[in-house]
């Protein structure tokens, strides 16, 4: 179960409020590079790096990447996501099925694919990688990489645990991780738990840089919960080691954008209740203006690119 950590907001002055930022940055990338540290001693060549959505996972493998390259070790990083199968064949299903499209299960990733793939690293060969379009909704091209050109490979994406991925991988030579807030916060007498955290982290995402309806977000939640209750939150205790990203700062900062994303929920769409019980969570606590937020944070995947700056 995920713990509980109480957040009192008391600060007086703008070096308190950056303090109090820079102690959450500081946190998260001690973990990430006491992980980087264990995986270099385990020797392990594959690294596969899972999460549910909205966890961090995009800036975590960037840590882990520096990290090893300050030691003159290269890292070939590879995303899943772009081993999906083509988004025309999703919605086939989607709508056979009559539920949301799935992005997250196993059934979604060319796994033929991802074995030749892999396969051809493992022998130091040329693999051919896809290119996944979001816009297009499929492959839109291929990158030959050879596997003599890196000393680790991170896999990256929330399949990257599931088992017949790690089948593919080789379990006995690939080391996993698994990332997500596991910190709940209190704050008041409002407890933002882990899973609305990273709600409000998609809400806001989505909305800014994936021209997504909060009402789209909220729709497509139920099933994003769903595949993660069966398919990635069953094999998390299985991880060789797990990374917490909850940011203690990170109501206060994603506030604002939260409530003006609630806000735009139609009034006579059925997810209308959901938002509006959302906004008197967060209408109860100040905000902290994204400035404070360094722009190599991991909440920056979330809110966005930096804006004036405080640093």
């Amino acid at each position: 179960m995920d713990k509980i950590q109480s957040v009192v907001y008391d600060f007086k002055t703008e070096q308190e409020i950056l303090d109090f930022v820079i102690s959450c940055e500081d946190r998260f990338f001690a973990q990430v590079d006491d992980v980087a540290d264990k995986i270099l001693k385990s020797g392990k060549k594959f690294i596969a790096l899972s999460g549910p959505s909205c966890s961090g996972k995009t800036t975590a493998s960037e840590r882990i990447c520096h990290a090893f390259l300050a030691r003159g070790i290269r890292v070939k990083t590879i995303s899943i996501d772009d081993f999906y199968i083509d988004r025309d064949t999703l919605l086939e299903r989607a709508k056979a099925s009559g539920k949301p499209i799935d992005f997250d299960s196993p059934t979604t990733i060319n796994l033929s694919l991802l074995a030749d793939c892999v396969h051809k690293l493992r022998l130091g060969e040329v693999a051919e990688l896809p290119h996944y379009s979001f816009v297009e909704g499929k492959c839109t091209e291929y990158t030959p990489f050879c596997g003599k050109d890196a000393d680790y490979f991170l896999f990256e994406g929330i399949q990257a645990i599931y088992p017949n991925v790690l089948e593919i991988l080789g379990e006995e030579g690939v080391v996993s991780l698994a990332i997500r807030p596991s910190t709940s916060l209190q704050i008041g007498e409002e407890v933002f738990y882990s899973h609305e955290l990273r709600f409000a982290r998609r809400l806001v995402r989505d909305f800014r840089y994936r021209s997504a309806a909060p009402e789209y977000t909220f729709y497509l939640w139920e099933g994003v919960r769903a595949n993660e209750e069966l398919h990635i939150m069953p094999y998390e205790d299985r991880v060789d080691f797990r990374i917490d990203s909850t940011m203690a700062y990170e109501p206060f900062v994603i506030r604002d954008y939260v409530m003006h994303c609630l806000s735009l929920v139609p009034e006579d769409d059925p997810h209308r209740e959901q938002a509006v019980n959302l906004m008197k969570e967060y209408e109860h606590i100040p905000s902290i203006p994204s400035k404070y937020v360094p722009d190599h944070s991991i909440f920056r995947e979330f809110i966005g690119g930096k804006e004036e700056s405080v640093y």
